[in-house]
């Protein structure tokens, strides 16, 4: 899980983020001088990046710089999980194994999470169900 070297930022607020998502992939996105400097990039990302439950900001954790000119705000552990449950690409596959071997991530608990009230785009409960059933078979 902390094996990756991307980060993804959503400019929050933005009536238009798609060339803001622009500028940070060609600045510090993959094969940037960032990059190869840091060993680290940043993915601009939009609304529709991560399927996430309704609620999920009244769980995040923000984060205000100094100056206050900038805060990062980062879902839980529990949140990115189902947004990778309904992405399901076999990397979030990849990633929710490793957290559930790790024990960060708590299938009981995202399973209560999945009943959630979720945006349209996500698939139905029952999928989202049957996903997590396939990274943690419940126990016998």
């Amino acid at each position: 899980m902390m094996l990756t070297s991307e980060i993804d930022i959503y400019a929050d607020g933005v009536a238009d983020p798609g060339p803001l998502s622009d500028l940070i992939d060609g600045s510090i996105g993959e094969g940037s001088l960032f990059h190869r400097t840091f060993s680290y990039y940043c993915d601009g990302v939009g609304p529709e990046t991560a399927i996430m439950p309704l609620d999920w900001r009244t769980r995040a954790t923000e984060y205000v710089t100094p100056d206050g000119a900038a805060t990062a705000v980062c879902p839980t552990i529990d949140d990115i999980a189902i947004a990778k449950l309904c992405a399901w690409r076999e990397k979030d596959r990849d990633w929710l194994r490793a957290g559930v071997q790790a024990g960060l991530i708590d299938p009981v608990r995202i399973g209560a999470g999945l009943r959630s009230p979720m945006p349209a785009a996500a698939p139905d409960v029952a999928e989202r169900l049957r996903r997590l059933d396939i990274l943690a078979p419940p126990a016998a």
